[in-house]
């Protein structure tokens, strides 16, 4: 019963969340970098310029997964590399993880990475999803989500 309860909770924060502009879009379950495999979450765009960056979570009790995908900002875009830096974290606490790929973007969604951990009951984590190529504008997307336990 009282998972049924935790994961009404989870629902509800989530939901609110999207009302204060988050959408609802795919999420990745696992914990590697640019695999793609759709599943409920809470998603969050960031700058819409060079590139337009989302990040997105799904929750399952103590467990979060973060996950970054990227689009061309243009249709004149030409596929090319570029780098990222993603970061995790419990709000107020430990690292979940940090990545750096560079990764091809062409002309439609591509996944960027993933990271996934643990979140003590009570508590939220974060994640920020960059573009880092110099010169560019910042492209930035953050996302805080809770635990639901």
């Amino acid at each position: 019963m009282n998972r049924l309860l935790a994961t009404l909770a989870t629902s509800a924060v989530l939901t609110v969340a999207g009302a204060t502009g988050a959408v609802a879009q795919g999420a990745a379950p696992a914990a590697d970098a640019l695999e793609s495999s759709p599943a409920p979450g809470v998603c969050v765009t960031g700058y819409r310029g060079v590139v337009v960056n989302e990040i997105c979570a799904v929750v399952s009790g103590d467990q979060v997964t973060f996950y970054g995908q990227t689009t061309p900002g243009s249709v004149g875009w030409t596929a090319r590399t570029v780098p990222y830096r993603m970061t995790a974290s419990v709000v107020g606490g430990a690292a979940l993880g940090t990545i750096t790929p560079t990764v091809l973007v062409d002309h439609s969604s591509t996944p960027v990475g993933r990271i996934s951990g643990t979140v003590p009951c009570g508590s939220s984590a974060t994640a920020t999803l960059e573009t880092t190529a110099w010169g560019w504008p910042p492209a930035t997307a953050t996302i805080t989500v809770a635990a639901g336990c």
